[in-house]
């Protein structure tokens, strides 16, 4: 079921698709919600996608570069906020269980 809202309804695959579950493109701070203060760092003041693959392994220090969500819900919850998703708590937690298999 999380599979099946990632690829849907929660629009995860818009920019996490492929093998890799990335396109590798660069989104804009205002693109996805946050402010720009990781982006100031780099060349083109962007942010990465980054790919899911292995997530589980890099959950402990938080999410996103510098740790600003500490879980998946806290991901899933600014995402169903900032594109008005409008998922359901059971959608939320069928989605968390599909990321923590990545």
């Amino acid at each position: 079921r999380g599979k099946s809202i990632f690829l849907t309804k929660a629009k995860c695959a818009t920019c996490h698709a492929g093998p890799l579950l990335t396109d590798n493109s660069l989104r804009t701070p205002r693109e996805i919600g946050i402010d720009d203060f990781e982006a100031k760092r780099s060349p083109t003041g962007k942010y990465r996608t980054p790919p899911l693959g292995g997530l589980f392994a890099r959950a402990q220090g938080g999410f996103y570069h510098d740790g600003r969500f500490a879980t998946y819900g806290d991901v899933i919850n600014h995402y169903n906020q900032k594109q008005a998703l409008n998922l359901t708590p059971r959608e939320k937690q069928d989605l968390v269980e599909y990321l923590k298999s990545l």
